[in-house]
Formats: C-alpha cells, structure tokens, sequence
C-alpha cells in the first residue's frame, strides 16, 4: 500500500503540530508566579465569573497596569481567551447589543457595554485535566500578541514547520525509514500583558 507511505509525513507534521500545542499549553498553565497577585495580573473572586460585571472588573485592572516607572503601560486589551465551557457567554458579550435578566430585583441591562470590544477565542487545552493549572471557570484577557505578547514561540533559524526527511533502509532490509523533528521553544514573556481571572473565589 503505496498511499501509507504517503501518509507518513502528514502524520509526523500532525504529530510536531500537537506537541507544539503541548508545550505551549503546558508552559502556559503552569503559571503559578507568573500571573500572580504580587504582578497584578491575577483577579479571584465569585465576582470574576465572566460576565458584563466580571469583565468590566478585569478591564478596569488591565487599563491600571504600570510600566517600571510607574506610569500607565499604553496597551489596551483585545483578546479574551476562555475554556470551551464558556464559549456561549464569550460570544454574548462579544456579538449581543443586549443582554437582559428578568430575574426579580436583580440588574435590568439593555446595553452591552463590552459588545465589539475583545475578540473571543476558545482553547480546549485550558480545561483539559492533563495539564496542571486547568479550570473550567477561569479565562484571561490578553493585549494583541503583535503589540505585547504574554507568550512567545520561536524556532530554530525560523523554521516554523518540521523537517521530515526519509533514506533507504539498510541492505539486508527492504524498505524505507523517515524521521521527523521540529526545533522551538516556547517562553512566558510580559505578566503586564495579560491578565488572569479565575472566575470563582
């Protein structure tokens, strides 16, 4: 079967894809000092749920984060990143004009005021038990990675896909072997450009 030799460098690519994917998330999770109270970029409380109230709280502390000399950093926030599990209210406060409570007593929003404001990106990995650091409940908000990245990726010589190279087997066996490999790294960068919100006390 020719076509599952074909196959081979697809799923070496496939395999560099994933494993990039793992160091990244796992480099990112494990951030116990990294967003952490003593950088503040780190908000706990049952009123960090992400809602139009918890991030109208997360804005206000990433808008009064300073540089080294005190003043204000001049970067403004443009994602939030949130776990699949709240996908649904990211989209509402990102696409709804209005959202609404009819609860008894409780606030009566006609306007959104996050409607348009931060693009909302979801990451299966944030929630995946596999990696330390996860939660259902927690999301982050983070400036454009082009204007101040939280994370980094880089690769050897700025290679950003994997080398997959294939020889002859040796004489006595018919055949062929291939090999494949991908040099990066993956760094935690500025804790000022990004901030996260647990979503629970």
């Amino acid at each position: 079967d020719l076509g599952a030799i074909t196959t081979v460098p697809k799923k070496l690519g496939r395999g560099a894809g994933l494993k990039i994917n793992d160091v990244f998330w796992t480099t990112f999770l494990g951030n116990a000092a990294f967003f952490s109270a003593a950088n503040k970029n780190l908000l706990t409380g049952a009123d960090t749920a992400l809602s139009i109230d918890g991030l109208t709280k997360a804005e206000q502390a990433f808008l009064e984060q300073v540089d080294p000399d005190g003043k204000p950093l001049g970067v403004m926030p443009a994602i939030i990143l949130a776990p699949p599990s709240l996908s649904a209210i990211g989209t509402q406060l990102f696409k709804s004009v209005e959202l609404r409570e009819t609860t008894a007593n409780a606030k009566y929003p006609v306007a959104n005021p996050h409607q348009g404001k931060f693009r909302v990106e979801i990451s299966r990995y944030l929630s995946n038990p596999q990696y330390p650091g996860n939660s259902s409940k927690a999301w982050f908000l983070l400036a454009d990675p082009n204007d101040l990245p939280v994370v980094e990726v880089v690769f050897l010589n700025g290679q950003e896909s994997p080398t997959v190279e294939s020889a002859q087997a040796d004489f006595n066996t018919l055949g062929v072997v291939m090999r494949g490999f991908h040099d990066f790294g993956v760094g935690l960068q500025e804790p000022r450009a990004g901030l996260k919100v647990k979503g629970e006390a």
